[in-house]
């Protein structure tokens, strides 16, 4: 029976129905095979997901100011963090995890606050450019040390594979800065 719906929402919709259910064990997205998670692996998940959703909001400030010269770097930067985060859900879902926010609103490396964005949005012409800077250049440094902490201890091939991609974006990144 044709249900008109595309395979994979299909099976997403079988999987949400199962799982909400508690039907069998968790079913990953699309038939993938699971994913297993050591602490090291889960404590990275944690930790990219309000990494990066800290950085995708300091980056739309941005938006509103044409004259900034961070606007290109905000474009390609925003596109990349936010494909890590749809890789980072669907890796969590694969394992049967929850995404946690355990870390939301923490004042810590990497993460930059809403009084921080504030702070930036207040700025005008250069200040607001090198305010900002300084705010991504300490996060772009942070999220190469969450990522090299994951590619010593981790386990799961899909986030080790993830976490040297973000080790060496972070590196590139770092040089739109200059």
């Amino acid at each position: 029976m044709r249900t008109g719906r595309p395979p994979l929402v299909r099976a997403l919709l079988i999987a949400a129905v199962l799982v909400v259910t508690g039907c069998g064990a968790p079913v990953s997205p699309a038939g993938a095979p699971p994913v297993e998670l050591g602490p090291t692996d889960q404590a990275f998940a944690d930790l990219v997901i309000p990494q990066n959703e800290s950085a995708l909001a300091a980056l739309a400030l941005t938006a509103d100011r044409p004259g900034s010269s961070l606007r290109p770097v905000a474009d390609r930067v925003s596109s990349r963090y936010r494909d890590e985060l749809a890789q980072v859900r669907t890796l969590l879902a694969q394992a049967g995890r929850p995404e946690s926010d355990q870390h939301d609103g923490h004042d810590m490396p990497g993460m930059i606050t809403a009084a921080e964005r504030a702070a930036v949005g207040y700025a005008q012409g250069a200040d607001f450019d090198e305010q900002l800077k300084v705010l991504l250049r300490a996060q772009f440094e942070e999220a190469r040390t969450v990522a090299r902490a994951e590619m010593a201890s981790g386990k799961s091939t899909p986030l080790l594979e993830l976490s040297a991609h973000i080790d060496s974006t972070r590196a590139e990144f770092l040089t739109l800065l200059k």
